[in-house]
This record gives C-alpha cells, structure tokens and sequence, in this order.
C-alpha cells in the first residue's frame, strides 16, 4: 500500500514539475524573440513559407558593393546610416494580389529610424494621406506605404489592399523593439505636428528649410539631432535638437551660436542645445521652455539594452535551469528506484519484512487485561 501511494506521488510530482518547466520555456523564448533581430533573408524565407505571399520571380540582393545599381539617389543616405542590406522585387498573394517591395536592413532600430524620417520628409506625404496601422509608424506617398518597425524600413507599392496586406505579413514576421534615437524622445510632445519629426546624423541629412548652417553644428564632434514643427501662435515653428557626447562640447557650440549671432531662440541644458527658426519671441520661448535634459543612471556596455524584459529573462532563466536540475534529479531518483523495483521485486525497495503497517482493529471485541498483583 506504501509502495502504490509513493508511485502516485512521484508520478504528480513529475508531471507538475514538467509543466511549470515548459512555461518557463515558453515565457523565456518569448522575450528571447524581443530582443532578437531577425536576418532579412530569415524574413523572406518566413514569408514564403506562409504560402499566403511567394516573390513572383527573383527578388534582387543589394550590400554595400552594389547599392548604386539600386539608387543612386539613396545610396549616399544608406551608407551614413549604416544599413546591413538592401532586398527589392514583386510579390504575388494567394488571390493574385501583386505589389512590389523593398527591405531595407539596418543596423539598428536608430539607424532605422532616421532613414524612415528622411525619406518620410523626401516623400512629402500630404497631411491628409493618412497612415496605415502597420509598423511602428508609417506614411503614404501616392501608393507607396512606408512603415518604420525594429531595424527595419519597409516600402510597398501597389494597389491599396495588398499593400495592406502584405505590410501586415511582414510587420507580423519582425522581431526586435522599436526604440527611437535618446534625442528624439527629447522633442516635446505638446503642439507638434504629426510627421514633422526628424532624426539626423550628419549635415547632409539635416533640412535645409531650418536655415542652419549645418558645417558649423558639431556633426564632426559626434553629435545627433531631431527636428520638427510646431504650430504655436497662429503660426508654425522648427525646433532644433542637437545631442552633444559631453554638457562641455555642447556649451562650446552654444556659445558659439552667441558669438556669431545666428539666431536668439536657443538654449542649452545639459548635453542638449535647442534651436527654435522661423517663430516669434513669445511661441521661441514657450517652445523652449518644454525642452529639458535630466541625467540618468544607465549601464553603458555596448548593445546591453538593460530593460525589464531581459531581468524577466534573466530571473526566468535561472528558474528553468533549477527547475531543470531538480527535474533531472528527481526522473534520476524515480526513475532508479522504479527500475529497481520492477527488475528485483521485493529485494530493494519496499522489502515486505521492511514494511510494517500498524492495525487499529476497530471491528474486534474489547478485550481486557488486568495486570497481575
């Protein structure tokens, strides 16, 4: 009777500890696919094997030998943002649906996204085009969609519907998060219009319509900047952001601005300069004032990304090696000793002269005894 509860309860016991190990599984490779970048070709492989989209011939490869052959016009912008690749062809759906489309692969969500908002301001896209719920955000341009997502820019060209439809495949398909650039999150949020916001790494890429000298900014000093439009006042305004590495290498350009007299809407704070064109004192100074720059701790080991998705990950990845272990331990135990028992009955375990089983005999009659004087 020992024997048979003691199986029943190793049984449970094994069965309780192999389910919580496959959700551990499960919960670590989810945020595992987080934070994983996913090759283009892993992308493109991944869509055809959905069998809703196939590349109606063959789709042509672009790197940094031959990205000319693509587009002249665009190949100086990809090489300053560092882009990995380039993939471009036709594309055919399950009810013959066909829409052409270019990936491009980027290092990283940054570099993604300052090549998605320089071509969003090439594009000009009308205020009233309106956007499609695909990617992280996403303009139209005639019949071109463009949508920003993880280390990728997605354009597609056809008719509305299948454009649609195929933004939707490959947004689904993309791992990786969306950051945007530290300087971009520092544009304010009050007043700006929608779409205006741009992010540049060098003085080609920066709007000439900010009527700023760009040589003179710091691009060779490693700063980043965001621009984008605000409608204060009856009017609309540009503000400026650059990121200097240091608060001293962003005061000596400020005081430069000061010396030369370029413009009296700035100010800095911190690493941060910011630069307000083409408005009046009053809307310059409302702008500015919602401009601000507060010092955080982070960890600064390349490419760490610390968040609280990798300390999940990390918590419940030790928890699945401990449970692991302990999973291996016990099929160790348990499974020895069933082996054993079912090998050599009655020599090991559960030996019938080991096993005493204490008897109440409730159903036996009282019997008395007196002790003997």
């Amino acid at each position: 009777m020992r024997g048979s509860v003691g199986v029943a309860c190793d049984r449970v016991f094994f069965a309780t500890m192999t389910r919580a190990s496959l959700v551990i599984l499960l919960f670590t490779t989810a945020l595992q696919g987080q934070g994983r970048l996913i090759p283009r070709r892993e992308l493109i492989h991944v869509l055809e094997m959905s069998d809703a989209w196939k590349p109606q011939g063959r789709l042509a490869e672009y790197d940094g030998s031959n990205i000319d052959a693509f587009s002249v016009e665009l190949a100086p912008a990809l090489r300053r943002y560092g882009f990995i690749g380039v993939t471009a062809g036709e594309w055919r759906n399950d009810q013959g649906g066909r829409a052409r489309g270019v990936l491009f692969e980027m290092p990283d969500s940054a570099a993604a996204y300052g090549f998605f908002t320089l071509r969003r301001r090439t594009e000009k896209p009308a205020q009233d085009a309106g956007t499609r719920p695909a990617g992280s955000e996403s303009f139209l341009a005639g019949n071109r969609l463009y949508f920003w997502q993880s280390n990728y820019v997605i354009q597609i060209e056809g008719a509305s519907n299948v454009v649609d439809s195929l933004a939707a495949a490959l947004s689904s398909q993309i791992l990786g998060r969306s950051w945007k650039p530290p300087v971009v999150t520092h544009l304010p949020p009050r007043d700006l219009v929608p779409g205006t916001e741009q992010y540049v790494l060098s003085a080609e890429d920066l709007d000439p319509g900010l009527g700023l000298n760009a040589t003179r900014l710091g691009f060779g000093d490693s700063v980043e900047a965001a621009s984008a439009s605000y409608r204060k006042g009856g009017g609309t305004s540009k503000l400026t952001l650059l990121m200097y590495p240091t608060p001293q290498v962003a005061q000596k350009y400020s005081e430069e601005l000061d010396s030369r007299g370029i413009t009296s809407f700035h100010k800095r704070t911190g690493p941060l300069v910011a630069i307000v064109s083409g408005s009046d004192e009053e809307s310059a100074r409302a702008i500015l004032e919602e401009v601000n720059h507060e010092y955080k701790v982070t960890w600064n080991e390349s490419r760490l990304d610390l968040n609280i998705a990798d300390v999940l990950l990390t918590i419940f990845t030790f928890i699945g090696i401990a449970l692991s272990a302990t999973l291996v331990a016990g099929l160790g135990f348990g499974g020895l000793r069933l082996f054993v028992k079912a090998r050599y009955p009655d020599r090991v375990f559960d030996r019938s002269e080991d096993i005493e089983i204490i008897q109440l005999k409730l159903n036996q009659g009282l019997i008395t005894k007196k002790l003997a004087e």
